[in-house]
């Protein structure tokens, strides 16, 4: 019994399990203690007090899953670790170990491998790990720097490899061949079978650093011609609709550079050059695109909407589609979390969700840096969906994967078109990109808080200096390379599939993304100056139409409302009789020469853009001199949690009024931008060219009252469409009872 129960000890796949479960037990309690460090201790202990209270059986869900992950983990480990010692030494030299070495050295050996693991995904994916690694300095920053800008993912695997050989010693290993080949096949098959898993799992068929090996579609390939596809689809199906979209994504890096298979899908479609958001926050942009409704006439106002804002019948694109046979389906990362939260008529909803319980399981697990690795992967969020929701890991070639296989189910029923939205979170901050392209852009000199992503605070963090602006834009343009790199794999996925001849592909985004561009700060939606929060990519590629080899930049503005009711017409499907947005078929019947013809004819029919900010989460902004905003709380005063359905994050009531007044509000042309700006001391009306000043930084509404006035009219009649509000005194404000507009 007692040589029984040694060998069940001296057994490596038992000290794997302990080392392993004891990393996870170790990380989770100073995840605890470093968050109690961070902040205030009083507010700290309150905030567990409360959700021990309210979710303790859910803590107790997330620490058995962690601890059977690690448990799992770490018998797998210890498996490995079993081969290198069997290698290592002779059945009489096993035999002849005492425990205690035995134990010692199983649970080193299976602390190497656990070491190396998370070495080679803190070079995959660096932003996981650096707030526990980067961010503590000293020998923690020294090894995640080791690991990301010495050895890089291949590397870690090539150290590793050497280290085993070395363990295993040569001589042994040769023995081991010439005595029992069989056996060393085996051994050796195993150990290539390991080395290919973590290949594929990080990315191997990545290329050299820095490079996408992703092969582009062969219809990419091909130059555009005058001639109709080869084999025209059936003009009696409807087309399939494909939306490519990104959360953030500027319309200025719609450029080779950056997002070479994005752009040339533009070279092939038609391109709006100045299409435009009117809330650029996702929740309220994505509403407004697929009803065709400003927010005002939606209902949907904030990134917090309450249960009975959501519960309406919102008469959606998706909807009316599926009404009309379409399959539609929606699959985003975590960003996406709030399609799960409304019903706009998806058949198949593939995204994460957002609840006060999803925070609790989030910060469980970003706090495990051991099980990361696993955690971080198909598997992983398999076992544990709620990792689709950190920012962190949103990597879009997850995301291409799980579209691949949606696409694959879609394409079973070829008489049923499919309406699928596809939306990439990786361009949101903090711009968490995988590798190679974290690193595309960047300086790899740069040492500062922002090396692998920009986490964001709530107005605590010291303003960035110029070295960190440019390593936040190359952090961004990096982002978005990787969503045009999964890009690629899903047009790849396409035509793979047989579909890319009858699928109408858009390319969108629910918002851009302000970088310090003119001083007006970083982010979307706590300001209307400048236009990069605004202004979004609109391609429209329809493959069933002759392409022309120059196809047509549109300069006359379109906007979010307009692309619903273009797909209503380009699908064949009736929309709404009360949609704020007009079809631009004109605009993609076009050909290159007719283009031309289409911008004369702006002048007659001018578009407007409208556009309003949204909440501001800190009582201080950057980007906005205090005297042009209204003071109101910070984001915790104006929100709360609602018991009643399932825990979700949403709005006070009370608070509403005095947010929605204190909004701004724009209109703008192709070249005049009048921002409404709501202040202590009354309204603010400032006025920007655009075209001599793309930047915004000069107000010229003095020098021009004759535009100021023009787009004032026209921004009133916008702004008063809202049944909630009214005019009064010069501001808009909450609607009194039985208040008359004056």
């Amino acid at each position: 019994m007692l040589v029984k129960l040694r060998a069940v000890l001296a057994a490596p796949p038992i000290a794997g399990a302990l080392v392993v479960v004891a990393l996870a037990v170790w990380a989770g309690r100073r995840g605890h203690a470093d968050d109690a460090d961070l902040g205030d201790v009083r507010r700290a202990e309150a905030v567990e007090s409360f959700v021990a209270h309210r979710f303790g059986a859910e803590i107790t869900r997330m620490q058995i899953g962690i601890l059977a992950t690690a448990l799992a983990l770490g018998l797998i480990l210890g498996l490995v670790a079993e081969l290198l010692v069997r290698v290592r030494y002779s059945r009489v030299e096993l035999a002849q170990r005492r425990l205690a070495r035995a134990l010692l050295e199983n649970a080193l050996v299976c602390l190497g491998i656990e070491a190396a693991l998370v070495m080679w995904a803190m070079a995959d994916s660096p932003q996981l790990y650096a707030a526990r690694w980067y961010a503590m300095g000293g020998l923690a920053r020294t090894v995640q720097i080791v690991a990301t800008d010495v050895l890089g993912r291949h590397g870690v695997i090539a150290l590793a490899m050497v280290a085993a050989v070395i363990y295993a010693r040569p001589s042994r290993i040769v023995a081991l061949v010439r005595r029992a080949p069989r056996l060393a096949g085996v051994a050796g098959a195993v150990a290539v079978a390991v080395v290919a898993a973590i290949a594929l799992r990080a990315g191997a068929d990545a290329g050299r650093r820095g490079d996408s090996s992703v092969p582009e579609p062969n219809w990419l390939r091909t130059k555009p011609s005058r001639s109709p596809p080869a084999a025209p689809p059936s003009a009696a199906r409807r087309p399939n609709v494909l939306i490519l979209a990104a959360d953030s994504l500027r319309a200025d890096r719609l450029d080779a550079r950056v997002a070479p298979t994005l752009a040339k899908l533009a070279a092939r479609g038609t391109s709006f050059d100045h299409a435009y958001v009117s809330i650029p926050r996702t929740f309220p942009s994505w509403v407004t695109i697929l009803t065709g409704r400003h927010a005002h006439h939606h209902g949907i106002r904030s990134m917090f909407p309450t249960w009975e804002e959501r519960a309406r019948d919102f008469d959606a694109l998706p909807q009316r589609l599926a009404q009309a046979g379409y399959a539609t389906a929606v699959v985003s990362d975590y960003a996406g979390d709030i399609f799960g939260r409304i019903e706009l008529g998806f058949g198949r909803v593939d995204t994460p969700t957002f609840d006060f319980r999803q925070l609790i399981r989030q910060r469980a697990l970003e706090r495990e840096t051991p099980l990361l690795p696993v955690l971080h992967s198909q598997l992983g969020r398999t076992l544990f969906p709620v990792m689709r929701e950190l920012s962190d890991a949103a990597d879009p070639r997850l995301l291409a994967g799980d579209v691949a296989s949606v696409l694959h189910a879609l394409s079973a029923s070829k008489d049923r078109p499919f309406f699928l939205t596809v939306f990439f979170s990786t361009a949101h901050f903090p711009y968490a990109a995988p590798a190679p392209f974290y690193a595309k852009y960047t300086d790899p000199a740069y040492r500062g808080r922002f090396k692998y992503h920009k986490p964001v605070g709530l107005g605590a963090d010291a303003p960035p200096d110029a070295a960190d602006v440019t390593q936040i834009r190359a952090l961004y343009d990096g982002a978005v390379s990787a969503v045009d790199d999964a890009a690629a794999r899903i047009l790849g996925a396409l035509e793979r599939e047989g579909l890319a001849g009858d699928t109408i592909v858009v390319v969108t985004a629910d918002h851009g993304e302000t970088l310090y561009d003119g001083g007006h700060g970083a982010g979307h939606g706590d300001h209307l100056f400048g236009d990069e929060g605004t202004h979004v990519p609109l391609v429209v590629y329809d493959p069933r139409v002759a392409q022309s080899a120059a196809a047509p930049h549109v300069a006359r503005i379109a906007r979010d409302v307009d692309i619903a009711p273009t797909l209503y017409a380009l699908t064949g499907v009736a929309p709404p009789g009360d949609l704020d947005g007009t079809s631009l078929m004109p605009e993609l019947a076009a050909t290159a020469a007719t283009a031309t013809a289409t911008a004369t004819a702006t002048a007659v029919a001018p578009r407007f853009a409208y556009a309003e900010s949204e909440l501001w989460f800190t009582e201080e902004t950057a980007g906005i001199a205090p005297e042009l905003r209204m003071p109101y709380p910070g984001i915790f005063a104006l929100t709360e949690i609602d018991a009643r359905h399932d825990a979700e994050i949403v709005m006070r009531r009370d608070m509403q009024p005095i947010t929605r007044m204190a909004r701004h509000r724009m209109v703008r042309d192709e070249r005049w931008k009048l921002v409404y700006v709501p202040t202590r001391k009354g309204v603010k009306y400032i006025l920007f060219d655009t075209v001599a000043d793309p930047a915004e930084v000069s107000d010229v509404a003095a020098s021009h009252p004759e535009e100021v006035a023009r787009l004032r009219t026209q921004l009133w009649a916008w702004m008063l469409e809202d049944q909630a509000m009214e005019q009064r005194d010069g501001y808009l404000v909450p609607r009194q009872a039985g208040g008359a507009t004056r």
